[in-house]
């Protein structure tokens, strides 16, 4: 029997938690599966919570916020299944049926190493453009081979999870999904979106500052950029990132964070270019991603 580890990363909400372990609590689990909750140094009491509540949930708890990708690389470490399922804390299941449909895709689909969820907006239905992770955003509900997943709502094989390397910490916050599925796809492993599999996903205001997000996304878009990609596509992606984030710090009154942001990029860029010789997209890896509308220059 195929085992799923559901893990979830929270800091700072606990009611949005709360809400995720009770729709959870109504899935239909086989006797192997196993729920976990990083908390990443909540002071809102969520972790307390967690462990009144929900007792049989795994609980581990960081003293401090040590980043989405550092929380999700624990809950994979402190679990056994064979299935990764990586839920947003603010996310919601409806589907009783949810986990039997991951278990019984993964067992019908050997090829999948990785596998996106339908991530849909709770009041509209429907999906927000930067949660389709397709070219076509306006096929959002057709399945296909794709080259990335939003963790939001994700599930990816353990044994794969462990050969590409987990997540890369040092990212901290943003496209660190990205980066994962660069090494995944090189690695010959495969990326499907699969639409039958849905998660409603609030996007809640804690812990989300403006500011957080255009650092942070605009950052790690540099560092990436330099590890995987033809210098072509570095400059070409420096220009039109650029040009967006600077818009974004604009709007919300913070030209010291597209500055801030620009200079950590940069002088993150050295580290990269270690990393580069051993983990730049060869020329076969970038044509595949091509084939299949892969994420490359957007």
């Amino acid at each position: 029997m195929t085992e799923l580890s559901i893990v979830i990363v929270t800091r700072n909400r606990r009611e949005d938690v709360s809400a995720l372990l009770s729709d959870l609590e109504k899935v239909s689990f086989s006797p192997g599966d196993e729920i976990a909750v990083v908390d990443n140094g909540s002071g809102d009491g969520t972790a307390e919570r967690v462990r009144e509540r929900f007792p049989r949930v795994l609980l581990i708890r960081h003293a401090g916020n040590r980043g989405a990708p550092a929380a999700r690389n624990a809950g994979a470490a402190a679990t056994r299944g064979d299935i990764l399922v990586f839920l947003d804390d603010d996310a919601r299941v409806e589907d009783p049926a949810f986990a039997e449909k991951v278990r019984s895709l993964f067992r019908k689909e050997e090829e999948a190493g990785a596998v996106a969820f339908r991530i849909l907006d709770p009041v509209t239905r429907r999906s927000r453009s930067f949660e389709v992770p397709r070219r076509r955003k306006d096929l959002a509900g057709e399945a296909c081979e794709t080259s990335y997943f939003i963790s939001a709502g994700c599930a990816v094989r353990r044994s794969v999870f462990e050969v590409v390397g987990g997540m890369d910490e040092t990212l901290t916050y943003g496209f660190e999904e990205l980066d994962f599925s660069y090494r995944a796809v090189a690695r010959g492993f495969r990326i499907f979106y699969r639409p039958g599999i849905v998660v409603l996903h609030r996007l809640s205001d804690a812990g989300r500052p403006g500011w957080r997000r255009t650092y942070y996304f605009y950052r790690n878009k540099i560092w990436i950029s330099a590890r995987y990609l033809p210098w072509r596509m570095f400059l070409s992606q420096m220009a039109v990132w650029s040009g967006y984030f600077l818009k974004e710090s604009l709007a919300i009154g913070r030209p010291d964070i597209f500055l801030a942001a620009l200079a950590s990029g940069i002088a993150g860029i050295p580290g990269r270019l270690r990393l580069r010789r051993r983990d730049r997209l060869p020329r076969e890896v970038l044509l595949r991603l091509r084939e299949i509308e892969g994420r490359l220059y957007y």
